[in-house]
């Protein structure tokens, strides 16, 4: 990467903090804080609204030619820290010490159904194919980073090369376990897990036979 774009991408990110901490601002207000030219501000934040992390909020209006004012879309959140994964490990872990195992199982399980009610009318009806297509589509939308093969043996393969919740899973087992489970519902096939990343492989990989 070129010092250029480096800077470029400097300047975008101070834009998006700029944003943060003050809710909304003008491409002018933004060239003063930055000590950036408002033509170069502008070009940055046309960039941003076409990555959709900004959006014009409405008009400034005073002496002169009104300005747009721009704030962070909702996809912008994910480019700051968060730490939802310390969250659910602490309630994890205070669930277990005044529950026991049982109690993390009884949560997963509610978490299972939930799931089970949300994807299944998207995979109901289909064929066995579509099913695996379907499903590994779904696990792609949610940052699984998913892929699916079909074998010549007739099963297929799906392949998860990220976890979302894999600093939960390290810690509790039964996650993984549900996870399964869900996807046997789902499908309503036999599926077989053959590795995960919270047992150290590169990735989730589920065998899924007729």
């Amino acid at each position: 990467m070129t010092a250029e774009r480096k800077e470029q991408g400097s300047t975008r990110q101070s834009i998006l903090q700029l944003l943060r901490r003050n809710g909304e601002m003008t491409a002018l207000g933004l060239s003063e804080c930055l000590n950036v030219g408002a033509v170069g501000i502008r070009q940055h934040l046309a960039l941003l609204e076409r990555d959709g992390l900004v959006r014009i909020a409405g008009l400034r209006r005073s002496v002169g030619r009104p300005s747009h004012l721009y704030v962070l879309t909702p996809e912008a959140e994910e480019r700051f820290p968060k730490r939802y994964d310390r969250l659910a490990l602490e309630m994890l872990a205070y669930l277990n010490e005044v529950g026991g195992p049982e109690a993390v199982d009884q949560i997963l399980a509610h978490r299972r159904a939930h799931l089970m009610g949300e994807l299944a009318p998207l995979i109901t009806g289909k064929s066995r194919a579509e099913k695996v297509v379907a499903l590994a589509t779904l696990l792609a939308e949610q940052g699984y980073m998913c892929e699916w093969g079909e074998e010549p043996d007739g099963s297929y393969l799906i392949a998860e090369f990220n976890c979302p919740v894999d600093c939960v899973a390290r810690r509790h087992a039964q996650l993984c376990a549900h996870e399964l489970r869900l996807y046997q519902e789902l499908l309503g096939m036999s599926v077989v897990q053959e590795s995960t990343i919270a047992q150290g492989s590169h990735c989730c990989r589920y065998r899924v036979f007729a």
